[in-house]
């Protein structure tokens, strides 16, 4: 008799181990957390920054790379290029040249960037969609 049974429910025994095997894969798909992406915002930002009093321009070149979460968020981040650029040149145009001369400054300066950078992004996709913000070159010309 159980042999009977068997015969009359192989493929439903079949069935359910390949469901429960494709069940399992797509939890392990989705247990796998997106990787971080960088994406460098190129061309490289000049900017003129300091008194606007003062006759003699003082110049920073920045290198600025953005570390982001997946890839909605890089294409967030490509989609809203223009923008980006915008709000950087704009707060390296607001610096002092004490604040473009010390280490601690260009840390305040990258934060600075970064929650604007969020900002906007987060007005125009709905979400925060850069995890940090990197200098990977960073000259001033005074």
């Amino acid at each position: 008799m159980l042999n009977v049974f068997l015969k009359n429910h192989y493929w439903l025994v079949l069935c359910c181990l390949f469901c429960s095997a494709a069940v399992a894969e797509e939890e392990a798909e989705k247990a796998i957390p997106p990787s971080s992406q960088y994406y460098e915002l190129k061309p490289s930002f000049v900017a003129n920054f300091g008194d606007p009093g003062i006759k003699k321009l003082k110049f920073v070149k920045a290198d600025i790379s953005l570390r982001v979460i997946g890839n909605d968020a890089l294409q967030a981040v490509k989609d809203h290029n223009a923008l980006i650029r915008h709000q950087v040149v704009m707060i390296l145009s607001k610096q002092t040249e004490e604040t473009m001369a010390v280490t601690g400054g260009q840390e305040k300066i990258r934060q600075q960037m970064l929650e604007q950078v969020n900002k906007v992004l987060q007005e125009e996709t709905g979400a925060q969609q850069v995890d940090d913000l990197l200098f990977t070159s960073f000259v001033i010309q005074r």
